[in-house]
């Protein structure tokens, strides 16, 4: 049974060329399409520029720009997933976390 996990992107401080934006979308189109042809219910979600940050001490440096939910066999091989996105070599920091949904535990529990 697969696991599922996202992938978290956080937006570093370089700034890209029109040259560099271009590819890298071209890049990151090629392997969102290979990720779904492989079975790995990849679903991408692009986060707005607002955002609003609440708490005490609530860390905004490096602000989360996109979440990737993935299905992978475990964490090593979501960690391997994503250590193939090409956002990294354009400064991109990815973050993989499993997560499950509580709607399907508290249904499970009834």
């Amino acid at each position: 049974m697969k696991g599922t996990f996202v992938l978290i992107f956080r937006k570093e401080q370089r700034v890209l060329s029109d040259e560099e934006q271009q590819q890298r979308t071209e890049e990151v189109r090629a392997w969102v399409m290979q990720q779904i042809k492989d079975g790995r219910n990849l679903e991408p979600r692009v986060l707005g520029d607002e955002s609003h940050s609440l708490g005490e001490g609530a860390n905004i440096d490096k602000p989360v720009i996109a979440l990737n939910f993935i299905e992978a066999a475990d964490f090593a091989e979501a960690v391997k997933i994503a250590k193939t996105h090409p956002g990294l070599r354009y400064g991109v920091h990815i973050e993989v976390r499993p997560w499950t949904d509580p709607r399907a535990q508290r249904k499970a529990s009834q």
